[in-house]
Parts: structure tokens; C-alpha cells; sequence
């Protein structure tokens, strides 16, 4: 290793050995925590710099070095370059798709994040979006925020819950930094990423939040997503908020459609090369007659907002007199009905991004066309202002997709600085969420998809296994009869005990509690045997698998009982009384889920 690596790499390690000692010094206050939340958010903060400028330097250069009469192939190159990536520098990182994976690290990995994702997801992000692919950043900043906070937290040393806390920490500041929206960022990271709000939550959140968009505006200067402010709002509209309502749910269910058909059809092509290249071409060949679906999508949007329709078809051919009947109205419902298949063909086909950028702009699209919708059908504005509809149809739109009505309402009131709408986004929020989650339960097909982690498997992560598991110091055998099983349980105190055959295997179990009925039955004490009351439905777990069997399945405790092996002995089981009374203590003290 060079000098001057050797250097690095030694100041690093003794910043690391100073952390560190502050921790240990300081394990029981709250300074701690503080402290490596604004670390996090700092970190982020720069993340989110450095991913913008990687993906505007890379849009700047594909838009200027392919002329415009091949501009079709630039969608393609970036798709074959990603999985160029992905199948050698990156293939131990490629399978990690954003936010699913990010909880499933959290229930199912004790929130431990391979350090390489925080800077792969960066840079195939920058690549797939930077040559034209319609995914979002947000993706790829949400994973390297909740690889650097989880990465710290290890580093460090830090228990489960601490480490989850700092992964919530780096998702709230990539989204505070990206959209200039603290806010949202915090609300983001309890609504999708924690378990639930505590009290704990709340500081060392708002701290990284903060930190990442301070640090970020710094550096990029006010860069807001929208420039565009709504100063006021009339009530006498609001008829079509419940209109705009619907529709974001309706366009959401197609967004979702829309993706899985993209899937679908290009998985049965199989080899991912040949994928990349009909995903690639397709999408080229849609942003060659549209322009418009080039990259995320902002742009349109900000088109939009400032009133230059026209600018949407200018370098379309869509542009030529022949075409005019499609202008207007008709072109807008056009782009609202491609985004979803041009995302869903960028994922599709091996790029990397996420759906938070499509879902803003498809509802910005779909709140357009309810506009002019709406001219059309009455021939005048009717004290209607378009870019309130704009905005109304991101956070509809957004609070479907993913999952987050509270969030959908403060991100668009941060992002656009118009907090006058503040009423009108919370009704348009509640109608499209309440109206998808009515139809979702109406429909048997539709999956609850991957929401918030779920509380059981927070707690079951965190808890000493020791403290759930009863010891197993005797057994039965199956010709035993009822009263030497009444013996042995009055003898030993516990409330199961399994039962042997002749060659010394478990073939069944006796629980306290189902052997209740039949001590009345005088007669069968000397008649029946354990063979005839045992309970067969069980499982023998492994005690260093028992966390991952109980996360992966919290509800198997009830649906049937587990014993636990050690050095290849069954010597303990599973209390259902005990694992519930922690249970539910972390459920009466909220402050236990992220106590130091």
C-alpha cells in the first residue's frame, strides 16, 4: 500500500478508536446517540451531493456526445454499462434493491449492511439515470444512508435496536438532503423504515435530518425540486380534491401493473444480457419519439408548473403539424401512460433506481390531465390554479405507491415551500390511501406488499434467547402411562415435556395445560399412555437458528411448539408465556425498543 494510503487508512482507524471511546464512556446518556445521528447525517448529506453530480455530469456527457438521430441508443448503453457493473465489480452487492431490502436486513439480518453499498447503488444509479433510465435517486441514497448508519453503528460495536436506529437516521437525511424536505425525511423513516415512533426516535431523527440538509444546501446552494410555491387555495375546489383523490389511486394501480407486465415479459427472454438489450431498446425508442421520459422526470414537471406546455413535444416528432391532434391534453395523457412502462423497463432490464421519483412525477402528470381535464368538459379555469392540481396528484399518487399518506403530505409541502395546501394534501392523501386500501381487501390477488418492518420481529431481534426458553430435564416415554406423567410434572416444574420412543427419538410432546381435562378421568390414569395424548405438531430448532426461525415466522410459537437443541440435544423449549410477557412489556413501554 502507498505512504500516503497507509496514512489514510491509519487516521482513520484512530478516528474510529476515538468514537469509539466516546461511546464507551458515555453508553448510558442520551449525548451518544446525538452525536453519531449528526455523524450520519453529515455523511449522507454528503452522499447525496456526490450522487447528484455523478448523475447530472453523466447526462450532460451522454445528451452532448450521441447526436440526436441516435439518441435511442443512449437509454441502451446505460442499461448494458449497469449490468456490466453488476455482474463483476458489484455482483456481491447487485441482488440489494433499495427499500425492501433495507427492512429485510432489518427483520431478518440483526440491521447489518454490507459497507459496499454505500457507494455501488451511487454509482449505478448515476449510470442508468444519467443515460436516460426513469428511475429515481432516492433508491440509491436510501441504501447508502442505511449502509453508512448501520456500518457505524458495527463499527462501534452498537446493540441491534441501536443499529436500526442509525439506519432510520441515514434514510431520514438522504431524503432531507435530496428534496430540501426535513420534514419528510423524518416522517419518511418512522412511516416506512422503524417499527413505530417512540420518544426515543425523536431527537437523534430530527438531528440527522437536519444535518443532511443543512450540509447539502451548503455545498449545492437552495436546490429545490419545485420552485414553484402555492400561496393560496380555495375552498370552493375542493370537490375536485376528492376527484384527484381517486385518480392517484387509480394511477398507482397502474404504475404497479405497469411494472410487473415490464417484468414479466422481459424474464422470459432469461439471459440478463439479452434483457439489457430489448429492455434498453424499447426505452430508447419511447424517449426518441418522447423526449419528455429522458431520465427522472423533474423536468417535465417543472415545465409544467411554469406553464410551458409546449416545451414537454419541442424536440418530439410529435412536434410536426402533422401530429397536432395530439398535442394538449391527449400528449400528457400519453406521458402519464408511458412513465410507468419507461420505469418498469429501466428496472426491469437490470438498471438501478427505485419508485419513489416515478410515483412524484406520474401524479404530478395525472394532476395535470385531471386539469385540463376538467377545461376541457366546463371551457373555462373555474378559479383553478394547474399547479395545485400538480402537486395534489404527487402526494395522492405517492401515498399509494409507497405506502406513506403522512409522508406524501409533508414531502410535497417541503419540496414545493407551500404549506398553504397543507389541508387540501391531507384530504387528497386520506381519500387515495382509504380508496386503495378498501379495493386491496376487496381483492384476494392483491398482496399487502412490504410496508413498515412489523413490531414482532423488531422485538424478537433484540431479545436475549435465553430469556424466552424453559429447560427440557426429562422426558416420557410413549408407553408411559397418564398418572406417571402426572408424576413427572408434579416432580419437575414446567409446562411441557417431551416424549421418546424405544430408540430415544422425540416423537411427540406433553403440555401441562392440554392435561388438564383429563384429570378428572380417574379411570384412565392406569389405561391411557403418553402415545394416545401427546401432540405431534413440534419442531426442533437448532438454539444459534432459533432467532432466525422466530423472526422469519413470529406466528409459528402459536402454531406449534418448538424445542431447542444444543450440541445435539433437545435441552430447552420455547416459553409462549414467557415470550409473550416481553413482549408485551415493549409494547406498555414504547422507550424499550430504543433504549441504550
Amino acid at each position: 500500500m502507498p505512504k500516503s494510503g497507509h496514512r489514510y487508512h491509519t487516521k482513520l482507524k484512530k478516528l474510529r478508536i476515538k468514537l469509539g471511546c466516546i461511546v464507551d464512556t458515555q453508553k448510558n446518556r442520551n449525548f451518544t446517540i446525538v452525536l453519531l445521528s449528526a455523524i450520519v447525517g453529515l455523511t449522507v448529506g454528503l452522499a447525496a451531493i456526490l450522487i447528484k453530480q455523478i448523475t447530472y455530469a453523466i447526462e450532460n456527457y451522454a445528451v452532448s456526445f450521441f447526436p440526436g438521430y441516435v439518441l435511442f441508443l443512449v437509454p441502451l448503453v446505460g442499461l448494458l454499462l449497469v449490468n456490466v457493473l453488476n455482474q463483476t465489480l458489484f455482483k456481491k452487492t447487485s441482488y440489494f434493491k433499495g427499500m425492501r431490502n433495507v427492512i429485510d436486513a432489518i427483520e431478518n439480518h440483526q440491521s447489518l449492511i454490507k459497507l459496499k453499498l454505500i457507494y455501488t447503488k451511487v454509482i449505478s444509479a448515476a449510470v442508468t439515470i444519467g443515460f436516460g433510465g426513469s428511475s429515481g435517486m432516492e433508491s440509491a441514497i436510501i441504501t447508502s444512508g442505511a449502509s453508512i448508519g448501520s456500518n457505524l453503528g458495527r463499527r462501534l460495536g452498537l446493540s441491534y435496536k441501536l443499529r436500526t436506529l442509525l439506519i432510520g437516521c441515514g434514510t431520514a437525511s438522504g431524503i432531507s438532503a435530496m428534496y430540501n424536505a426535513p420534514i419528510g425525511g423524518f416522517l419518511f423513516a418512522l412511516e416506512v423504515v422503524l417499527p413505530g415512533f417512540t420518544p426515543a426516535l425523536l431527537i437523534p431523527l430530527l438531528i440527522s435530518s437536519a444535518a443532511g440538509k443543512i450540509l447539502f444546501e451548503l455545498i449545492m446552494g437552495e436546490n429545490l425540486r419545485f420552485d414553484v410555491h402555492i400561496n393560496e387555495f380555495s375552498y370552493q375546489s375542493m370537490p375536485y380534491v376528492i376527484i384527484i383523490g381517486i385518480a392517484g389511486m387509480l394511477t398507482a394501480s397502474y404504475m404497479t401493473k405497469a411494472y410487473s407486465f415490464c417484468y414479466r415479459k422481459l424474464a422470459r427472454l432469461g439471459n440478463p444480457w439479452l434483457i439489457a438489450l430489448a429492455g434498453g431498446s424499447i426505452l430508447g425508442a419511447l424517449i426518441y419519439f418522447f423526449p419528455s421520459l429522458y431520465g427522472e422526470g423533474y423536468v417535465s414537471i417543472n415545465k409544467l408548473l411554469h406553464g410551458q406546455e409546449p416545451a414537454l413535444w419541442k424536440h418530439s416528432l410529435l412536434a410536426n403539424p402533422v401530429f397536432q391532434p395530439f398535442n394538449g391534453l391527449l400528449l400528457i395523457l400519453g406521458l402519464l401512460l408511458l412513465r410507468p412502462i419507461t420505469t418498469g423497463l429501466s428496472l426491469a432490464a437490470g438498471g438501478e433506481g427505485g419508485y419513489f421519483a416515478p410515483s412524484l412525477v406520474a401524479g404530478g402528470l395525472m394532476g395535470y390531465v385531471v386539469f385540463k381535464t376538467v377545461y376541457v368538459v366546463s371551457g373555462d379555469l373555474a378559479g383553478l390554479a394547474p399547479n395545485t392540481f400538480v402537486f395534489l396528484g404527487m402526494a395522492a399518487t405517492f401515498a399509494c405507491v409507497m405506502r406513506a399518506p403522512v409522508t406524501a403530505i409533508f414531502l410535497i409541502a417541503d419540496t414545493t415551500e407551500s404549506y398553504t395546501i397543507i389541508v387540501p394534501l391531507m384530504i387528497v392523501t386520506a381519500v387515495a390511501y382509504t380508496v386503495k386500501n378498501y379495493f386491496d381487501k376487496m381483492n384476494p390477488l392483491v398482496s399487502a406488499g412490504h410496508g413498515t418492518i412489523k413490531m414482532e420481529k423488531f422485538i424478537i431481534n433484540q431479545i436475549n434467547l435465553n430469556d424466552i426458553v424453559d429447560p427440557v430435564k426429562e422426558f416420557v416415554n410413549e408407553d408411559d402411562t397418564l398418572r406417571e406423567i402426572i408424576e413427572h410434572f408434579s416432580v419437575f416444574e414446567h409446562a411441557l415435556v417431551p416424549v421418546i420412543n424405544a430408540d430415544n427419538k422425540i416423537v411427540g410432546i406433553v403440555e401441562l395445560k392440554a392435561m388438564r381435562s383429563l384429570l378428572k378421568d380417574f379411570e384412565a390414569y392406569d389405561v391411557k399412555t403418553a402415545k394416545e395424548i401427546m401432540d405431534t405438531d413440534f419442531e426442533v430448532v437448532e438454539f444459534n437458528a432459533l432467532r432466525k426461525k422466530l423472526a422469519t415466522k413470529p406466528s409459528i410459537i402459536n402454531d406449534e411448539h418448538l424445542l431447542v437443541r444444543k450440541n445435539g440435544q433437545v435441552t430447552a423449549y420455547v416459553s409462549r408465556y414467557k415470550l409473550l410477557m416481553i413482549y408485551n412489556q415493549y409494547l406498555s413501554n414504547p422507550d424499550l425498543l430504543f433504549s441504550k
